[in-house]
């Protein structure tokens, strides 16, 4: 995982480092008095973001901006911490106060309204939201964080950014699609505090079978034994969280794939290799993991590889501002 911070104490600066995220046209308050900073993480699977700002501005997200850069393969969740944000997509306008999240969608045309602000940024890929709870569509849609589930969610996108520079980019990826998993159930409206609860007992199965899977017995009366339960227990407790066992060992499996392919000291390492290590057999990988993430494992692994190449040029040119 790379951790940065980047400061813009002029509107132009400002422009030029948000443009880098998402391309925008911005307009300013008061352009000569602008300031904002970011504290950045990010992985090639996903990025958060501190963000500061002083100032007030309206960007414009316009076709030729979506022509440029479509950026329709994930959603930004905007998590204000002091102030409002706001989108307006076509005729509709949605406030986001905080204690509240706005799950957005910049495939389309939009105009957000920023005065000053203080919030965090969660940049997550699409298919981690859509596979669970379906296209939330374009514009914002504003979740509720005042339930059990919410907080949950809330304190754990505070504590990534707090432990920053103590997560490894396995750790900060894994943390990350507990996150998407808890907005995902959000978006559905699973917010009874019962469905919290049984969102944190689902969340330490899939922690074991993530560390174990490709090397250890991930079987369903295996991963009960291990966890102090019964198969019945760990089967019922999943159901009741929205899911199955099955489901679970699928899902963290293609993540740990997902993981290696990325991993540019496994570049050389074939593809059937780091299926089987994954738990898959090869035959059936292939098709998996296209079915989850919308590509194949070839073209993931070039892409992701090609993304973090091009991320770290880009970030030495912003340290050299």
């Amino acid at each position: 995982m790379k951790c940065y911070e980047v400061t813009a104490s002029d509107a132009k600066s400002w422009t030029t480092v948000a443009n880098g995220f998402v391309p925008m046209d911005y307009e300013y308050v008061d352009p000569d008095r602008w300031h904002s900073g970011l504290t950045v993480q990010e992985s090639t699977v996903y990025r958060l973001l501190r963000w500061e700002q002083r100032g007030t501005c309206t960007s414009f997200r316009t076709r030729t901006n979506i022509r440029h850069v479509p950026c329709d393969d994930f959603y930004w969740v905007v998590l204000p911490q002091r102030g409002l944000y706001s989108v307006r997509y076509r005729d509709e306008v949605t406030w986001t106060h905080p204690g509240h999240v706005a799950l957005t969608a910049l495939d389309d045309v939009l105009q957000q309204y920023i005065p000053e602000l203080s919030a965090y940024a969660f940049q997550v890929p699409r298919t981690e939201i859509d596979h669970r709870a379906g296209s939330s569509g374009p514009g914002a849609r504003v979740l509720d964080l005042g339930s059990g589930l919410g907080r949950i969610t809330q304190a754990m996108i505070r504590n990534v950014h707090t432990e920053r520079s103590d997560l490894s980019d396995r750790e900060f990826n894994a943390v990350c699609d507990r996150i998407a998993e808890l907005l995902s159930l959000l978006s559905l409206g699973d917010t009874q505090p019962q469905r919290a609860h049984h969102a944190q007992i689902a969340e330490q199965i899939r922690r074991y079978v993530r560390a174990h899977v490709g090397h250890g017995d991930v079987r369903l009366p295996a991963v009960a034994h291990a966890l102090g339960w019964s198969p019945r227990q760990l089967r019922t407790v999943l159901q009741q969280s929205g899911t199955t066992f099955r489901d679970v060992r699928r899902d963290e499996a293609l993540r740990a794939a997902r993981d290696l392919l990325e991993d540019p000291a496994r570049e050389a390492v074939p593809i059937r290799d780091l299926a089987i290590r994954s738990g898959f057999t090869p035959a059936w990988f292939s098709a998996a993991f296209k079915a989850r993430f919308g590509e194949t494992p070839r073209d993931f692994r070039r892409r992701r590889l090609a993304d973090l190449t091009e991320r770290g040029g880009a970030q030495e040119s912003m340290a050299t501002r």
